[in-house]
């Protein structure tokens, strides 16, 4: 019987491995599988208790005011003992930049590399200029990645990797979110996500009291935090609308499918920001449509590869809220168009982007990386 790969799952999770990649990863891959988290060089093994985790940063701390380089040398080569002891056959790296950094230890110990590759990891202009030489040695190495947007592939390539070793496959639906039968009555649009500038918030807010002229009983939930959260509220008093948007802040998977099956319509104006950050392929929109929700987005990057424009959606140009706000208020006025949309949607991602899918392009990719 063949023995079945053993994967190192490193993400740089501060306090545990988090996000929506790295727990798929570990809970669906089906390899055996060691998690390490703590940093883009990870150093914690999953089960590392907090008390635990405050001692070793506060002796790293101490070490990095003597020297840096020192320290760095240190969790190196703390890593390379796990790689060894564990008897890891392939690295699975939570972002491109968490693969680039393990890569010289690995590289030593002639273990492979798998990375996901996220929206400002390689769209930023400062973060790609900073870590322009570590993705160059990245991939000249014994590595697969996995763009979660089509438009990432020719950056890729750009910076040296091999068009035959890239695998694009943006993350996919868990089987619950097919499950969903939406209100398509119900008046409510749903936006989830960072408060953030590439999903221009306040663009989404500015669109929908439009929407409000022509639709007085219509309601938008936005849903999570970020660093525009404030400027949003802020907004939305100044456009007199607070009676109807709803911010709720994080919420879990729970609340999630409760709010999807509650509402129309999902909502949500990504952008490129002025430093160049920009949405890979948006999980939220993925979950939403194979929840049998209709999109109003834009044409930016992964969205436009799983909405189909007028089928099972709307795209505008990015920071077009007239037309943003015509097509949200289009679908409110017609729920029989935003079910079929909405249903062309759910089978469009149960065909192309599954959780099942994903989870299968990334097991090959190991297995094909262990071959190398």
């Amino acid at each position: 019987m063949e023995k079945k790969p053993k994967i190192l799952i490193a993400t740089p999770g501060r306090n545990k491995p988090m996000g929506p990649f790295v727990r798929s990863y570990i809970e669906l891959l089906p390899f055996e599988k060691i998690v390490l988290f703590g940093g883009f060089l990870p150093f914690f093994y999953q089960d590392t208790s907090l008390n635990k985790q405050k001692l070793t940063r506060y002796f790293f701390t101490l070490l990095s005011l003597k020297n840096q380089k020192w320290l760095l040398a240190i969790i190196k080569r703390r890593f390379k003992k796990i790689l060894i002891k564990e008897k890891i056959d392939c690295v699975v790296a939570d972002y491109l930049v968490t693969g680039a950094t393990v890569r010289e230890a690995c590289e030593e110990l002639n273990i492979p590399i798998v990375a996901n590759v996220l929206g400002y990891e390689i769209h930023q202009f400062d973060f790609v200029a900073r870590h322009k030489q570590l993705y160059e040695d990245f991939g000249k190495y014994k590595t697969f990645t996995i763009p979660v947007a089509k438009n990432m592939i020719p950056k890729l390539v750009e910076l040296g990797f091999s068009e035959d070793r890239i695998i694009y496959s943006p993350i996919g639906a868990r089987e619950e979110f097919f499950k969903v039968i939406p209100n398509y009555h119900s008046k409510q649009l749903l936006a989830i996500g960072r408060f953030a500038h590439s999903k221009s918030p306040h663009t989404t807010l500015t669109a929908f009291s439009r929407v409000l002229t022509k639709i007085p009983d219509a309601k938008l939930t936005f849903a999570g935090d970020g660093e525009l959260i404030q400027e949003c509220k802020d907004l939305v008093l100044k456009l007199g609308i607070e009676r109807s948007v709803d911010f709720i802040g994080w919420i879990d998977r729970a609340k999630q499918l409760e709010l999807l099956q509650q509402s129309a319509v999902f909502v949500q104006h990504s952008v490129t920001a002025a430093d160049g950050d920009a949405e890979g392929t948006p999980v939220a929109i993925i979950e939403a449509a194979a929840a049998g929700l209709p999109i109003v987005s834009t044409k930016h990057g992964g969205i436009v590869d799983i909405v189909i424009n007028e089928k099972t959606g709307f795209l505008v140009d990015e920071h077009d809220m007239e037309l943003m706000a015509e097509k949200m208020t289009y679908l409110l006025e017609n729920p029989a168009i935003i079910g079929e949309m909405g249903n062309e949607g759910r089978q469009f991602i149960h065909d192309h982007f599954s959780m099942q899918k994903h989870i299968a392009d990334v097991s090959r990719a190991i297995h094909n990386s262990i071959k190398l």
